[in-house]
This record gives C-alpha cells, structure tokens and sequence, in this order.
C-alpha cells in the first residue's frame, strides 16, 4: 500500500486541519511507499522502534510522533531515532490531537464508551458522558483500573458516587478549572500540584489515569481500520511507560 494513499485516507478521518496542535499531524519522516507492515504506538521512542524494526515494520503510526512543527535542528537523542528511521527504510506517521478528539477512533470516545458512558457533549479534545443512575465511586474506580490495566490510579476522592465524568486523555490536568458545576468525575492522564485542593474544593473526583495508559485506545482502533480498509498487517507495541 502506499504511504500517501495511507495518509489521504487517515487525514479524511481525523481532519488534522481543524486543529493548532504542536506538531505536524501525518507523515513526518518519508520512508518505503510500499506500506504491508504498520508497527502501532504511543510514543516514538528508540525502544518502539527497535521492537518494529525486529518485526519488520515498513510504517510506524504513533500518537506522540515529532513534536515542532518547523523543527530544523537534527541533534543528540532525535538524531539517534531519526537515523535508526532512515537506515530502515521507515516511514513514520504521528497523529496527535486529532487523535484525542476523534468522535469514533479517538483516546476519549474510547474510553467513555468502555467504560459505558453515554457521551453528552465534547469537551475540549475530551467528552462529558454519564449514567442514567450513579454508581458508587469505588465501583467506578475499579472499572477503570481493569479497562486501563493498571492498579496505579492515582484518585482523589470527593463524592461517594459518580454520575457526571469528563474524560480528557494525556495532559489535561488544568482543565478541571472549566469543570466545576458541569461533573463529578474527571479523567486525565496527569496531574499537577494544586489539583488535589482544587478537586476537593470543587467537589469533584479526580483520577490520575497514567498519560500513556490513557492514549493506547487511538492507535489501536486507527490499526483495525487500516486491516479493514486496505488489508494491512498492524502490530500494536506496549512500550509501557507509568507516567
């Protein structure tokens, strides 16, 4: 298959033009156009690529590919990648907003229908969902610990019940300041310093999901599709990473 046909295809999904992201969204480094073995990740990273090298990969599609849009200096760790790319005949392909935001394909979407939210309205790159009842926060806390993989959710709890959850994935901490009055829940991938006062007095749980544990769900839904539509052999790699 063809890396371009590839991005002409993935670009009509998630619409990269509709967002100032910090990067470029599609092919970021130009490799082999003759794509049959697309190796799927969060971050590009030298472990992601050696595990898709040994696999035999001819594209890499990450949700954190190469961040800067102009960037111009090919130095220290990013040299290592790009070279380790460009002896391989890689072509490496990043999406990153548009694949947070993504009503169907995106981290969000995902994780609010898995965790069997219905999705009200979309929240900044995130969504608001809720229950037609509330269900109890500890019952909530270990839904999402089994769906995310990870015993390590670090929560503060507010309210004895969930109802109303924002789920932004990655680093979207501050957003609570938004939040207050709208839900009881949120859902991020990291958090900050004044969050656990700022949850407390606004009465809102707040969860710490893991950064990376929260954006593994857009990659691997992009990869079902990329089997469906063109018949291409996808392989997700779990670099994991606690953060």
């Amino acid at each position: 298959m063809n890396a371009f046909e590839i991005e002409e295809y993935l670009n009509g999904i998630l619409k990269p033009w509709n967002f100032e992201d910090f990067c470029f969204n599609g092919i970021q480094i130009e490799g082999s156009r003759n794509v049959k073995r697309v190796a799927l990740g969060v971050s590009f990273n030298l472990a992601f690529i050696e595990k898709a090298i040994g696999w035999s990969a001819d594209m890499l599609l990450v949700h954190h590919g190469i961040f800067g849009k102009d960037f111009f200096k090919l130095r220290g760790y990013l040299k290592k990648r790009v070279e380790k790319v460009l002896e391989n005949g890689l072509t490496l392909m990043g999406y990153h907003l548009p694949l947070d935001a993504h009503p169907e394909c995106g981290n969000n979407a995902l994780i609010a229908k898995a965790l069997g939210l219905e999705i009200e309205e979309p929240f900044d790159v995130g969504y608001i969902g809720g229950y037609n009842t509330p269900i109890e926060t500890s019952t909530f806390l270990d839904r999402l610990s089994k769906l995310l993989n990870r015993k390590d959710l670090l929560s503060y709890v507010n309210r004895p019940t969930v109802q109303k959850v924002c789920v932004i994935s990655g680093g979207g901490a501050s957003d609570i300041i938004k939040l207050e009055g709208k839900v009881d829940t949120f859902i991020t991938g990291e958090v900050k310093e004044h969050i656990r006062d700022l949850s407390r007095e606004m009465q809102i749980n707040f969860i710490n999901a893991g950064h990376y544990a929260t954006e593994t769900f857009g990659v691997k839904e992009i990869g079902k599709l990329l089997e469906e539509k063109f018949g291409l052999e996808t392989r997700f790699f779990d670099i994991y990473n606690e953060v």
